[in-house]
């Protein structure tokens, strides 16, 4: 994240270090989104809500690369 941050986005060195990785990623779908509405002929791209709130747990795993707990696995 600090590559796109401090190289896509601009971002001075402290202040991606300093920015959670959500901020960095609505930055980035803030800056893709300009892009595409100022680039003649390109196209937005859209994006679905969830449905659920599993299906935004799931989203959110996947965002910051987080596997799902297996079943019957205990931490013992």
């Amino acid at each position: 994240m600090f590559a796109y941050a401090t190289g896509w986005l601009g971002w001075s060195r402290s202040e991606a270090l300093d920015a959670p990785f959500p901020d960095i990623q609505l930055a980035l779908d803030g800056k893709v989104d300009f892009l595409a509405a100022t680039t003649p002929g390109a196209r937005r791209r859209t994006r679905r809500k969830p449905k659920d709130v599993a299906e935004l747990k799931e989203r959110a795993r996947a965002v910051f690369g987080l596997k799902r707990a297996e079943q019957g696995m205990g931490a013992g």
